[in-house]
């Protein structure tokens, strides 16, 4: 059972409404330090990762997240010089299918980051 308490709920909030991935310093400035601390914003981002609510990657050496939303699952383009992120629909259903048929393996997540130049930075 997942027990979301007011804090885990506002980190989660805060990366479920954001229109691109965030970390934790970012997270930490919208929720402001007056109402939680640095720390309990990565433990609580901890916590939502040992439940399957948020998804991670690494860019830039810091950790970027997302909302775990398996009905619409997407990947992102990363421009390696401004850092203009863009969602990209993902077309790996087919090879997921194909791997739980032929395979009989069980896929619980993927992640694919392509990084490139933007059009602003080509």
């Amino acid at each position: 059972m997942i027990k979301l308490t007011k804090k885990r709920a506002s980190v989660f909030n805060v990366i479920k409404n954001n229109k691109k991935p965030i970390n934790a310093e970012e997270i930490f400035e919208v929720l402001g330090s007056n109402n939680i601390n640095l720390s309990t914003v990565y433990r609580a981002i901890d916590y939502l990762l040992e439940n399957n609510l948020l998804l991670s990657f690494h860019f830039n050496n810091k950790t970027y997240y997302i909302s775990n939303d398996t009905k619409n699952h997407y990947h992102f383009f990363i421009c390696t010089k401004c850092l203009y992120m863009e969602k990209v629909d993902c077309h790996l259903t087919d090879t997921i299918k194909n791997l739980k048929q032929n395979k009989n393996y069980t896929v619980t997540n993927h992640e694919m980051t392509i990084y490139g130049l933007c059009n602003n930075c080509n």
